[in-house]
C-alpha cells in the first residue's frame, strides 16, 4: 500500500505566487514476507527464551514484550503474537505454557493475561470510533455476568488465592469485546493479523504430520516435554486423534474465506486462501474429530453454495488439488493408516441416525457426560450454579449447550443465544440489502454462516461459548465478532 504524502516548499511562497509542489513522498510497507519474518523470528526468540534459558531471563524477555506491546500501535501484530504463545506453535507453548510471576508469593499468570489487560488500558484512552450494532446486548450480558459472580459467593465458592485469581482469569478475556473494536479500526489491521496468523496455521499442519510420522511430537524430540498426550504408534484400529493449534485453526478457516469472500485479490491472493483452508481442512481431518470436521465442512461447503459461487473451472482445480494431496498423503503408509482410520472413525456418525446415542460406543457426550451435567443443573434450573463451587466440580467443557445451562440456567442460556441470533441475522438482513456489486455482501452473509457452523462445532465437540473464557477463546470470539460489527457499520458506504 502507498502513502502520498505532498510536501510544500515555504521558500516559493511569495506574494501572488502560488507554492510550488514537490515531489510526493513515498512511504511503502514492508512485504508481506518481511512481515511474517520479523513475526516468526519473534516467535522463534520466545521458544527458546520459554524453554532453554534460565526463567529470570525467560521472564525478564516477556516483560520485554509486554512494554514493547504497550509502547507499540500495530496491534495485529501483537494480537497474533501473543495469540500464538497462549495457543501453540508447531507444537510448543500453548494452554499455561508461558507464564510469568507477576508478584511474589502470588499464582503466576499468562502472558496472554497481562496482554488482554494491557488491551483494556490502551483501549481506554482511545475514543470509540463506532458503536458495534450489539453494545446494549453485550452491556446486558455483562449485568448477567456480575449476577453469576454474586451468585457464585452466595452458593458457595472456596475463597483460596488460585480459586479467586481463576475467577479473575475466567472474565477478564471476556472485556475483549469491549476493547477490540476500539483497537481495531481498519479492515486492513485483521488482514495483518490474519497475515501473520496463517503461518502458524501451516506450522499446525507440520506439527500433526511430524507427530502422526514419528510417534513423538516435536516438543518430545527436542526434549522438552517427556509424555505427549496425542503421540501415538499408529496402526489399524489405533487412531491418532492429536488438533494443534485448535483456535488458530478456526479463525484463519475463517479468515481465509472472508477473504475470498470480501474483494477477492485485493488483501490475498487466492491461492493463499485455498492453501489455508486446505491445510487446516486437512489438520482436521487427520484428527479424526467429528465435531470439526463437520464444522468444518458445512461451512466450506456452504460458503462455496451461497457466497463464493465459483466457477466450474474453479471448483475443478480445487478437486484436482485434493486429489493430489490425497494421493500424496496415501503414499506415505503411516499417513495412510491414519486416514483410513480417520473415515472409518467419521463414519460412525451414520449410526446417530440410526438411533445408536454412543456412535457404535465412540461417543458419550449423549448417554454420559451430558445427563451427569443435566442432573445437576436440575438442582438450580433458573438461574444455574453461577461461579460457585458445585458448578466448578460438575464443569464439563465436552457438551457445550448443557455446560451453560449448569452454570447459568435458563435465563442466562436464553439470553446468550438472543444474541447469537440477533448478530447472525443482523448480519445476514444487512448483506440481503446490499447491491449485487458491493463488497459486503457476500462477506456480511459469510458471518452468518460461518457461526452456525461454529455453533455445531460448540454443540457437538467441545464448548466455545460461554460467560467466561480462557486467553484463546477470548481473542478469536472478539476478533470474529468485532470484525462483523465493523462490517456491518462500514456496508453503509454502499448501497
Amino acid at each position: 500500500m502507498l502513502t502520498l504524502s505532498p510536501v510544500l516548499s515555504s521558500s516559493t511562497e511569495l506574494p501572488g505566487n502560488p507554492p510550488e509542489m514537490v515531489e510526493p513522498e513515498v512511504v511503502k510497507e514492508p512485504s508481506m514476507i518481511r512481515k511474517v519474518a520479523e513475526f516468526l523470528a519473534l516467535v522463534i526468540v520466545s521458544l527458546v527464551a520459554n524453554y532453554f534459558i534460565p526463567k529470570f531471563f525467560s521472564t525478564v524477555f516477556f516483560i520485554g514484550t509486554l512494554i514493547a506491546y504497550y509502547r507499540s500501535k500495530d496491534e495485529a501484530f501483537w494480537m497474533a503474537y501473543f495469540l500464538t504463545v497462549s495457543d501453540g506453535f508447531f507444537g510448543f507453548f500453548g494452554l499455561y505454557k508461558c507464564v510469568i510471576a507477576v508478584f511474589p508469593g502470588l499464582p503466576e499468570a499468562e502472558v496472554g493475561q497481562i496482554y488482554i489487560w494491557l488491551t483494556i488500558i490502551k483501549a481506554w484512552k482511545i475514543h470509540l470510533p463506532y458503536r458495534p450494532f450489539y453494545m446494549d446486548f453485550l452491556k446486558v450480558l455483562l449485568i448477567y455476568i456480575i449476577f453469576l459472580l454474586a451468585e457464585g459467593y452466595v452458593v458457595g465458592v472456596k475463597m483460596e488465592m488460585n480459586v479467586q485469581f481463576r475467577l479473575i482469569k475466567w472474565i477478564v478475556p471476556l472485556f475483549l469485546m469491549y476493547s477490540v473494536p476500539r483497537l481495531f479500526t481498519k479492515v486492513e489491521q485483521y488482514r495483518d493479523l490474519f497475515l501473520y496468523l496463517f503461518s502458524v496455521a501451516f506450522m499446525a499442519l507440520g506439527a500433526q504430520l511430524y507427530t502422526i510420522l514419528n510417534a513423538q511430537s516435536p516438543a518430545q524430540h527436542l526434549g522438552v516435554v517427556k509424555k505427549a498426550r496425542y503421540a501415538i504408534k499408529i496402526k489399524a484400529g489405533k487412531t491418532y486423534r492429536g488438533l494443534y493449534n485448535e483456535g488458530i485453526l478456526l479463525i484463519t478457516y475463517f479468515g481465509a474465506l472472508f477473504f475470498l469472500a470480501y474483494k477477492p485479490g485485493k488483501y490475498f491472493p487466492s491461492w493463499l486462501c485455498f492453501a489455508v483452508i486446505m491445510a487446516n481442512f486437512s489438520s482436521v481431518f487427520l484428527s479424526a474429530t467429528r465435531g470439526w470436521v463437520i464444522c468444518f465442512t458445512v461451512s466450506l461447503f456452504l460458503s462455496l453454495l451461497f457466497v463464493l459461487k465459483l466457477s466450474g473451472r474453479r471448483l475443478a482445480s480445487i478437486a484436482v488439488l485434493l486429489l493430489i494431496f490425497a494421493f500424496t498423503a496415501q503414499s506415505l503408509p503411516v499417513i495412510g493408516i491414519q486416514i483410513t482410520n480417520a473415515i472409518e472413525r467419521l463414519m460412525t456418525i451414520g449410526k446417530l441416525a440410526e438411533g445408536d446415542e454412543t456412535a457404535g460406543g465412540s461417543l458419550i457426550r449423549l448417554s454420559v457426560r451430558g445427563p451427569a451435567v443435566m442432573k445437576v443443573w436440575a438442582g438450580s434450573p433458573l438461574t444455574g450454579w453461577g461461579f460457585s463451587t458445585i458448578f466448578m466440580n460438575a464443569d464439563d467443557f465436552h457438551v457445550g449447550n448443557q455446560n451453560i445451562l449448569m452454570h447459568s440456567g435458563i435465563i442466562g442460556y436464553a439470553l446468550m443465544h438472543l444474541f447469537f441470533i440477533y448478530f447472525v441475522v443482523k448480519l445476514f438482513m444487512r448483506s440481503t440489502q446490499q447491491s449485487r456489486g458491493s463488497p459486503y455482501k457476500g462477506a456480511l452473509l459469510l458471518f452468518s454462516i460461518f457461526f452456525i457452523a461454529w455453533f455445531l462445532l460448540h454443540s457437538s465437540s467441545q464448548q466455545f461459548f460461554s460467560y467466561y473464557q480462557f486467553v484463546i477463546g477470548g481473542i478469536i470470539q472478539a476478533v470474529f465478532f468485532s470484525m462483523g460489527a465493523m462490517m456491518y457499520e462500514e456496508s453503509y458506504e454502499y448501497p
